[in-house]
């Protein structure tokens, strides 16, 4: 669950992010995806696309560890 909210969330940043930028640069909406998806070369947008991964993968984590403590009070 924490997994889904995380890319749920994460979609909706980009959904808003993007129709922002619609409305203000005027262009259209690939290219737009394409500034705010893709980093170029040299920039440190690195950093945050870093974070998200560790973030993707801990929710991952957080997930499993949730699932295997409910089967085994299950069990108990």
């Amino acid at each position: 669950m924490v997994t889904f909210l995380f890319t749920f969330i994460l979609m909706a940043s980009i959904g808003v992010i993007t129709m922002f930028d619609l409305y203000l640069y005027e262009e259209t909406l690939l290219s737009i995806l394409d500034a705010n998806i893709f980093f170029e070369k040299g920039t440190s947008q690195w950093m945050l696309y870093v974070n998200l991964l560790f973030g993707f993968f801990y929710g991952m984590v957080v997930d499993y560890r949730f699932r295997k403590s409910k089967k085994s009070s299950k069990s108990s």
